[in-house]
């Protein structure tokens, strides 16, 4: 969650929408491997109790 904040934050410096959409982008795959991570954690978790 520290590097989407920081990602988020870069944002207010830069004028280009090409290097927000960047940004963006990269702001949603982390996230996306942060729920698919979380979802398997607990996928495991199920499966091991």
């Amino acid at each position: 969650m520290i590097i989407t904040k920081l990602l988020g934050l870069s944002t207010v410096f830069t004028k280009s929408k090409k290097a927000k959409l960047a940004i963006l982008g990269i702001e949603m795959v982390i996230l996306g491997v942060a729920l698919y991570n979380q979802k398997q954690e607990k996928k495991n978790k199920r499966l091991n109790s």
